[in-house]
């Protein structure tokens, strides 16, 4: 049973359109791709930093206003006020090196637009390039 509406038995669908003035395209080579695919572990290194100075924020905070009666449990939060800023520091540092490193791809693609870029064509994609005949 198949529905008289749909576009399987041949009825056009109205289709509304906005013009645009103009459309830009950029060429992208694979490995750019690929960089800016990894670019979204940017913001889980940034989500850990944040969790992690949480917890060396509210270690610290517990070991200046509490007086514990037990060494072991003094000692953990020392460890982890230790650990949550140097693994947080090392997570922002991540994070800002890979930011930049997107950021860097973004900027060289759109250089492409303006002849400013230090593009050099990959052998393979210039053989590949279609011929006019």
């Amino acid at each position: 049973m198949t529905d008289q509406n749909s576009p399987a038995t041949g009825e056009n669908i109205p289709v509304r359109r906005a013009r645009v003035g103009s459309v830009v395209l950029y060429d992208v080579r694979e490995h750019e791709l690929e960089l800016l695919e990894e670019g979204g572990a940017a913001t889980s290194q940034l989500n850990f930093a944040i969790f992690l100075y949480s917890i060396a924020f509210t270690s610290f905070v517990a070991l200046l206003t509490s007086d514990f009666k037990s060494d072991t449990a003094k000692t953990i939060f020392i460890v982890a006020t230790f650990v949550g800023v140097i693994l947080g520091t090392y997570f922002i540092k991540a994070w800002r090196r890979s930011k930049k490193s997107v950021a860097k791809v973004v900027s060289e693609i759109r250089n492409r637009l303006n002849g400013n870029s230090s593009y050099e064509p990959d052998p393979e994609d210039v053989e590949n390039q279609p011929q006019d005949i």
